[in-house]
């Protein structure tokens, strides 16, 4: 296999958050693929894999590669460890540290295998039936068009602030039972939770403000989970509470945490991303916006196609649980692997002029949502709200532009977590 001429250094820029490089990886991803597709990052501490039927394999084999460490060292729980590794830090911040790793020491969902990963899954498919889904929908649209309403009249809105983060943190809200009086302190903790996702360096005062903001989240979820024992309701946390399979043993209230964490940045933080990223796209091709306008059935297609190319979370760690060999290259046990689903999206072995939204044929499955065992229980929340986003924002916004050169548009500062940080656009409304 040909050595790649700067993976090290380019893959490391990423990792450190280089703002040319988390705003445009692709570039980077190709080269890799195409000289590199397996190769170990030092700063990451784990092996990059970028090749689709290589990331495929590996999420197959759910023995050899372990979930168990999915998350990584860039999390909160990574966090915590340096913090807990970190004598000198303050007494409260490592009780803190502390506590989020006794709470994260019952994985969950996410981070566990086979068989405590079907057991969960089981007891909380009810809370992601197709009913509960379908129920949805009419919340859905009546959130959708009170927030369009709300900045129509301008011809002009920050869609992040005034859109892309409201619905979806409304709609995880909703169905975790939280009052609308409690958004914004919901966002707080949203955004806590995902402060250390794809990124390595905090100061002291971030730390010691993403630990308060856990620790509360944790205080007033274990609270609402002993209200919903006492007097159940119809939402997903009593699910929660109420789940039961024969022969198992119900949810732990760690567990329960757990998922509510996992529920909130996958329901949250990732929507919030694919809203932004599809209406960045529209804003820059108006044909395209007119062509789905003036045929809505094309939307469920634009949005699996801006799932694949913009993908929300770039990539997830598996830890190599014996030697093994990915892509040709050895991977000693023990060791981490980063499968890049933002660069197997776009592999053209498998997707014909991968860069393209091709609307028309039929693509084979992306990797947005992962797949096998651990394929997104939210998969079918996020498609009914871009879908619905999508709909509404055509069908009330015309002539739809970017308010900024497109290069001005800020990134997220992660090398996991994709979507722009703001987008300001102007229209005319629609008659």
């Amino acid at each position: 296999m040909a050595a790649c001429p700067y993976p090290a250094a380019d893959l490391t820029r990423l990792i450190s958050g280089d703002p040319t490089l988390v705003r445009c990886p692709f570039p980077l991803y190709e080269l890799l693929r195409e000289q590199a597709p397996v190769t170990r990052d030092d700063r990451l501490g784990a092996y990059v894999v970028t090749r689709y039927e290589d990331i495929v394999e590996v999420l197959r084999d759910t023995a050899t590669f372990s979930s168990a460490a999915a998350s990584g060292p860039s999390s909160v729980s990574g966090l915590a460890k340096r913090i807990l590794a970190d004598e000198s830090q303050p007494e409260q911040l490592r009780a803190r540290a502390e506590r989020r790793l006794k709470i994260a020491a019952s994985p969950v969902l996410l981070f566990t295998d086979p068989p405590l990963h079907k057991r969960q899954r089981t007891l909380v498919s009810a809370a992601f039936s197709a009913r509960r889904v379908k129920l949805l929908e009419p919340d859905v649209r009546r959130l959708t068009h009170e927030l369009i309403d709300a900045f129509i009249g301008a011809g002009e809105v920050e869609l992040v602030g005034q859109f892309s983060i409201q619905l979806p943190m409304t709609v995880i809200a909703v169905l975790l039972g939280v009052p609308p009086t409690h958004m914004t302190t919901f966002k707080r903790w949203s955004n806590a939770f995902t402060a250390g996702v794809g990124s390595v360096e905090q100061s002291p005062a971030e730390l010691a403000e993403i630990f308060a903001e856990v620790d509360a989240f944790y205080d007033y979820f274990t609270a609402q989970i002993e209200r919903r024992r006492i007097a159940p309701e119809d939402d997903l946390l009593t699910d929660l509470v109420a789940a039961r399979m024969d022969g198992e043993a119900p949810l732990t209230l760690d567990e329960m945490l757990q998922m509510l964490v996992q529920f909130l940045v996958a329901g949250n933080e990732t929507t919030t991303n694919s809203i932004t990223s599809l209406m960045l796209r529209l804003g820059q091709d108006p044909a395209l916006a007119d062509r789905v306008r003036a045929n809505p059935a094309l939307i469920p297609a634009l949005v699996e196609e801006l799932l694949r190319v913009e993908a929300p979370v770039q990539g997830m760690f598996r830890v190599a649980t014996a030697d093994a060999t990915v892509g040709g290259v050895a991977v000693p046990a023990g060791e981490m692997v980063w499968l890049v689903y933002g660069s197997a999206n776009l592999d053209p072995t498998v997707f014909a002029d991968p860069g393209s939204l091709d609307l028309d044929a039929e693509r084979p499955a992306h990797l947005s949502f992962a797949r096998f065992e651990h394929f997104c229980l939210g998969a079918s929340i996020a498609r009914l709200e871009l879908r619905i986003a999508t709909e509404l924002l055509l069908e009330r916004l015309d002539d739809i532009r970017l308010a900024c050169p497109a290069d001005e548009v800020p990134y997220h500062r992660s090398f996991v977590l994709r979507g722009p940080a703001a987008l300001p656009l102007t229209f005319r409304p629609r008659i």
